[in-house]
């Protein structure tokens, strides 16, 4: 009964109501989709690195007067259970020369099997034997192909591999590097060991590898910095929550409006239903009876508006993501109807609280006071 006499009075002033759910089905819509494309924003930018959470970097201490890595300390890291591959690298900036061009670039001298494990070839194959194997920009900046020859030092090397694009990382840049085998490098440059990539095969692991070196290789001195790279992506995806977090907070500025719009409702009904209520009153309605009528209108533009607004919410996300990220696979991910849900549940909130005050007011009436009412 309460049910029917709620929606009888909302259907009484369909205009007003109309746009009262309008306003949530905003204020939701903008929520959601928000948290859809904060989250998708932070899924795209850490599957970049998703395959560098188990990563950890070991350098030289620098601050200690340590420039390489000593073959003996990698032969430690080699032999340790933690590691499940240990990749050396050696690290140069020389000239390399192709036709009548010349540029300072990036050389590192690594296992062909080590830089198969890293990276994923665009043209040709990641052979190193007498060859070479280019960053994606480099090849593209200087318009270079498979089979060509550039000059290192006093060397020549074909080159028999592109590799994709691989973006910014955190261990090695190689969209404007060049990769040769570790004797061919060693024939062009003096330089050792810079850096040791160890990747370790469960996370739990990589504590228990730092302990290590420093037992091991450090117990003296400190001939080593250790750097996890799983820090990194703790801190972005915890940043990129707090930006989700206060992107929403705005967004729920919308459905503040909302509930304004729906207090404004409630009271102007409240006022032009002065009467009914007083005979509602006189002839035994009791004022929780009152009360859960005027919230129950409430509930009823809450519902309504939530769930129009968490549909739509779906497109907007989607729209968003195709219009800044250029895809959509992240819009049907799980999270996904988390925030759908949240969006949902705080329109639902919203226009409960807005409609409290007036439903309150609406109990407390008198009868005769209301009767007497013009």
């Amino acid at each position: 009964m309460y049910l029917e006499l709620a929606k009888r009075n909302l259907e009484r002033t369909k205009v007003r109501s109309a746009l009262a759910v309008v306003g949530i089905v905003i204020g939701v819509m903008a929520i959601a989709s928000i948290g859809i494309f904060g989250e998708s924003l932070k899924a795209s930018v850490l599957e970049n690195f998703k395959d560098l959470a188990n990563e950890v970097i070991v350098t030289p201490a620098y601050s200690k007067g340590y420039t390489e890595i000593d073959k003996n300390d990698i032969t430690k890291l080699k032999k340790t259970s933690y590691a499940e591959c240990v990749i050396p690298v050696k690290v140069d900036q020389l000239i390399v020369s192709y036709k009548k061009s010349k540029l300072y670039n990036t050389i590192y001298g690594m296992d062909e099997k080590d830089v198969e494990r890293l990276f994923d070839v665009k043209d040709g194959s990641i052979k190193l034997k007498g060859s070479c194997v280019i960053g994606y920009k480099i090849a593209k900046d200087k318009n270079l192909r498979i089979g060509y020859k550039i000059r290192i030092g006093d060397k020549e090397f074909r080159i028999a591999g592109i590799l994709k694009d691989a973006g910014q990382r955190f261990d090695i840049n190689p969209d404007f590097a060049i990769f040769l085998s570790t004797k061919d490098f060693e024939k062009i440059s003096d330089k050792g060991y810079k850096m040791v990539i160890v990747k370790v095969g469960n996370l739990e692991n990589v504590n228990l590898l730092k302990e290590f070196i420093d037992k091991s290789i450090n117990a003296r001195k400190q001939k080593v910095n250790v750097f996890e790279l799983k820090i990194i992506i703790d801190r972005i995806n915890d940043v990129f929550s707090k930006i989700n977090t206060f992107l929403m907070a705005i967004a729920a500025v919308s459905l503040l409006v909302a509930g304004v719009s729906i207090l404004n409702i409630m009271l102007m009904s409240t006022i032009e239903r002065t009467k009914e209520i007083g005979i509602m009153r006189a002839i035994g309605a009791y004022r929780q009876t009152i009360l859960k009528i005027f919230l129950l209108e409430a509930l009823i533009l809450g519902v309504v508006g939530s769930s129009i607004g968490s549909i739509l919410s779906i497109l907007g996300g989607y729209v968003i993501d195709m219009l800044v990220l250029g895809s959509a696979k992240y819009v049907l991910a799980p999270s996904t109807a988390l925030y759908v849900a949240e969006g949902f549940f705080v329109g639902i909130t919203t226009a409960v609280l807005s409609g409290l005050y007036p439903a309150w007011k609406a109990s407390k009436f008198e009868p005769i006071e209301a009767l007497r009412y013009e």
